[in-house]
């Protein structure tokens, strides 16, 4: 229990931290200027982290173990290096087509057995958020030696 309550405080200086930080971002509060939703996230962690602190669980220690248990470890590191491979590889390729890779090769590294679906899905999702990004809030995502 007492580690619990060491990592709702650490969680509770790094929110503290971010909302001193998220307050001297930009000059207004409105809702598409660059404060609000950081300020708003760093008092929703300090929320939680306090709620931590006076809850930790008693049967948090237990419910780790039992889910320790039954995790196939290969398949969160495999993911943890795939998405490293996305974060490498997205300038290079662009945020449609790396987008696409990643969403085709997560869904069968979780066990998907359509892998033609998956393409699918994968293309358009990269596409269709890559063009909603770029086209209607004007953000300018990398395209690639394609321009996709």
């Amino acid at each position: 229990m007492i580690g619990a309550r060491v990592f709702g405080g650490v969680l509770l200086a790094i929110g503290a931290i971010a909302l001193i930080a998220s307050l001297g971002v930009g000059d207004g509060w409105s809702a598409s200027g660059p404060r609000l939703a950081p300020t708003v996230s760093a008092i929703t962690l300090m929320g939680l982290s306090i709620a931590f602190l006076l809850w930790p669980g008693d049967d948090l220690e237990e419910h780790i173990e039992e889910s320790a248990r039954g995790t196939h470890w290969p398949t969160p590191v495999l993911l943890v290096c795939l998405l490293l491979a996305y974060v490498l590889l997205l300038e290079t390729l662009g945020y449609g087509l790396a987008t696409a890779i990643f969403f085709w090769l997560a869904s069968w590294l979780l066990g998907s057995e359509r892998p033609a679906r998956d393409a699918v899905v994968a293309v358009l999702l990269g596409v269709v958020t890559s063009y909603a990004f770029s086209h209607w809030l004007n953000v300018q995502l990398p395209t690639g030696p394609w321009g996709l």
